[in-house]
């Protein structure tokens, strides 16, 4: 009985996010490549859950798989800091599940902030977005101990239960090592991004160029006028004669604004002298 209540509740809350395919996929079906920059761990995003592993220190693989039950299997991680593990999330549904991990206070931001702008688009390596029957890795370096969590932030599923925890166990051994390069590189990216010389402009850094779509993925600083915290996002541009602008790589100011629902760069200049 309580199994057909349970079967019931998850159908309820999957159903209305099959007739929305947009809020669905509101993140996009696009995400950064695993071994992007992965000989360069200097450029790697460096987060309090820890950063993008390299392919040649991965000591081991964790399969996750991910269903329409809105759970995901297994749902309790436990790992030592300072290894290098593969995470091949697996959706074994028939919709469209992510995986999506942070320190609980980033989820629940994450969370919200999907709540009020749904058509944003994220595109960040602790993040997988998985079509039904579709595998996706993620190569991550946990250097920092502590307890973390993974969840799937597609409207309705992280509600129903779709979240797991991951335990990091302290290392002697990378506490006086992997902990204070994590800590440097969140400094030094922090002052890169959110520096800026004019109120109206964020600073980041282009990450990826998609000319045919006219689309540009940038790791940023906060976007003041939408109140928005710093992250990695995929934004349209307003005059698609701006991709041709930048490459991988440049540090730009942009100005994004709201048009009908959508995050648009209307304006964006590349910074010298850096």
């Amino acid at each position: 009985m309580n199994s057909k209540k349970h079967n019931l509740l998850a159908l309820a809350l999957v159903i209305p996010t099959l007739f929305s395919p947009l809020l669905v996929w509101a993140h996009g079906d696009e995400h950064l490549d695993p071994n992007m920059k992965v000989d360069n761990p200097i450029t790697a995003q460096t987060q309090a859950v820890g950063q993008q592993g390299m392919p040649r220190d991965v000591s081991r693989t964790i399969e996750i798989g991910m269903n329409d039950m809105l759970r995901f299997n297994p749902d309790n991680l436990l790992v030592k800091q300072g290894e290098t593990i593969r995470l091949r999330i697996t959706n074994n549904g028939k919709i469209p599940h992510e995986f999506v991990l942070g320190t609980r206070d980033e989820i629940m931001q994450h969370a919200q902030m999907m709540k009020s702008m749904p058509t944003m688009v994220h595109s960040s390596a602790n993040i997988a977005h998985v079509l039904p029957s579709k595998s996706t890795d993620i190569i991550w370096q946990f250097s920092q101990a502590g307890e973390f969590v993974f969840a799937c932030l597609i409207p309705g599923h992280l509600p129903a239960g779709m979240e797991g925890k991951i335990t990091v166990t302290a290392s002697p051994e990378q506490s006086s090592s992997a902990t204070p390069v994590a800590a440097t590189e969140l400094k030094t990216e922090a002052t890169d991004t959110t520096t800026a010389v004019d109120d109206r402009y964020t600073q980041g850094e282009i990450r990826k160029v998609d000319t045919a779509q006219g689309k540009l993925t940038i790791k940023h600083g906060d976007i003041k006028n939408l109140g928005m915290l710093g992250m990695t996002m995929v934004f349209r541009v307003k005059d698609p004669a701006m991709v041709k602008t930048v490459k991988a790589g440049d540090a730009v100011q942009f100005v994004v604004e709201l048009e009908k629902g959508l995050m648009v760069i209307t304006e964006l200049k590349k910074v010298t002298g850096k």
